[in-house]
């Protein structure tokens, strides 16, 4: 019984170190851990595996492939890269449409964090585990009311973006003056979410993706 355990465990120790096959668990808890240590245990609570998450693995031909995380309780092949190791931001002050609220985890072949974990999209108030500092919708509303915008033709819309350049977050406004099918003249605003200070106010036509007039 004792020799079966010993070549039971010199089976799973040399599928590991041979093949560099892990098992899947093992790796979504090597990448929950470095995500937990970088946003703090209080936020980690609100981040959920991405049942699309997969890992990249190496063949015995030497061909590169994808599979699900979830999918199966051992990695296939040789592990090259868990680079879509992704969580879900889903927390109840952070709930606005069309932002990427997805973080991915690489690890290298040990399981090691391979690249630093791109947080600057999550606002500052949620990583100090602090309540929202960031202006209500009535008083964004009123930020706009405020700034004399042309008459429209359709009501007012704006959703919350995240510049990458400079790492900040702004509400871009649309006011729409002119629509036909293929293009629309907009006035644009972009609004702080904090302080509600207008950082752009411009127009634009923009033109919608494959359309043909």
């Amino acid at each position: 019984m004792k020799n079966l355990k010993f070549i039971l465990i010199l089976f799973l120790l040399s599928k590991s170190a041979i093949s560099q096959s892990y098992k899947t668990s093992l790796v979504i808890e090597k990448a929950k851990s470095y995500l937990k240590s970088t946003v703090g245990e209080e936020l980690f609570k609100y981040f959920e595996l991405d049942p699309d998450s997969y890992y990249q693995y190496e063949t015995k031909s030497g061909k590169t492939k994808f599979k699900k995380i979830n999918k199966g309780s051992w990695t296939r092949g040789k592990f090259v890269k868990g680079n879509g190791i992704r969580f879900i931001l889903n927390h109840p002050e952070f709930q606005y449409l069309y932002v990427n609220k997805m973080f991915t985890i690489h690890l290298d072949s040990e399981l090691n964090l391979a690249k630093e974990i791109y947080i600057a999209n999550i606002p500052k108030f949620l990583l100090r585990n602090e309540p929202s500092d960031w202006l209500t919708d009535n008083e964004i509303k009123s930020v706009i009311e405020k700034q004399n915008l042309k008459k429209p033709i359709k009501p007012i819309t704006r959703r919350l973006e995240f510049n990458y350049k400079t790492e900040e977050f702004y509400w871009i406004v649309f006011n729409t003056l002119y629509k036909e099918k293929c293009f629309s003249d907009q006035e644009i605003l972009h609004i702080d979410p904090i302080n509600g200070i207008i950082k752009k106010h411009y127009e634009e036509r923009q033109r919608k993706m494959h359309c043909y007039e």
